[in-house]
């Protein structure tokens, strides 16, 4: 038992160390192309920070254990909304945007409904996940589209004051190593948890809805951390609705190649589908304002009851 928790603590280490590297160099790479932190968190950071999520659960798929996979994707979700959106609440005086960050909420809200529709595809389970995988390279051209835009409308001012920044090749590949750490940490992290599973007895269908719904989102909540910390406070909520929707389309279209031989409560699936529009909710009644400390403790308690009562 100790050497499998000694191998997660490492995980968790290299998946945090890599996320912190990775975050301050999107950052540059925002200022450098001139493109809006929230797109840039909504894509960049967002792809990176789920790399955790897509190693554990195209892992636990070849594994041929769907419970792992499909509760790894639910449960980050309901994670994202619940722990780390509330801890940049917390934080700082997270801003809610008027454009972009409302088209991203409803695409989310779409994103999560079309999701549920894979619990129904049956035969054509296969056909409805190289869709879910191709709307996620539609939604990461929208996204750019919406970067685009943004240059020349509501980001220009940001853009007049930011100095450009200057980035040599080996900081690219600097950004390479850093995703290979996260894979890495993501895969010392699912052999862990099947390791727990074994010893505790403790399906991973339930580990994957708790403990690595946690410890994926772990490179998200330090994004959080991070970016409230260097007042990149759209960073913070591109990442929360970015990772979602790369979680539901990209990870979700992988896993759904792939016979379901173990089915999530339906529990669960109210779980995401709850806090997903309580989260949209907060976004539109808070349009252009910054949601209340008492919003955050709220998501938090939350949290707590979904932890405990899985």
């Amino acid at each position: 038992m100790e050497v499998v928790l000694l191998n997660f603590a490492i995980g968790l280490v290299v998946l945090l160390f890599s996320t912190q590297k990775l975050v301050a160099l999107a950052e540059k790479i925002s200022r450098k192309f001139r493109v809006s932190p929230l797109i840039v968190g909504i894509t960049v950071v967002a792809i990176g920070t789920s790399l955790p999520e897509l190693t554990v659960s195209v892992i636990s798929i070849l594994k041929n254990d769907s419970g792992l996979a499909m509760g790894n994707i639910i449960g980050s979700n309901i994670v994202n909304i619940l722990m780390v959106f509330p801890v940049g609440l917390l934080l700082g005086n997270l801003r809610i945007g008027t454009t972009k960050t409302q088209k991203n909420a409803l695409i989310l809200l779409g994103v999560t409904a079309l999701f549920f529709l894979s619990r129904y595809t049956g035969e054509f389970r296969k056909i409805f996940g190289i869709s879910l995988i191709g709307l996620s390279v539609l939604v990461s051209y929208i996204e750019y589209q919406f970067a685009v835009s943004g240059r020349l409308h509501e980001d220009l001012k940001q853009f007049k004051k930011d100095h450009k920044e200057k980035l040599s090749s080996f900081s690219y590949l600097i950004g390479l190593f850093l995703i290979v750490g996260i894979i890495a940490g993501g895969i010392l992290v699912v052999n862990s948890i099947e390791g727990i599973s074994l010893l505790t007895g403790i399906s991973t269908t339930v580990l994957g809805l708790t403990l690595s719904a946690v410890a994926t989102s772990l490179p998200e909540l330090l994004t959080t951390i991070f970016s409230q910390k260097d007042h990149q406070e759209k960073i913070t909520i591109g990442n929360v609705i970015g990772s979602n929707i790369y979680n539901l389309l990209l990870i979700g279209g992988i896993v759904s190649l792939f016979p379901l031989t173990k089915v999530v409560s339906v529990s669960e699936w109210l779980w995401l589908g709850v806090t997903t529009l309580a989260f949209v909710f907060i976004i539109k009644f808070y349009k252009g304002s910054r949601p209340p400390k008492f919003i955050g403790l709220l998501l938090l308690l939350f949290f707590f009851i979904y932890i405990f009562t899985q």
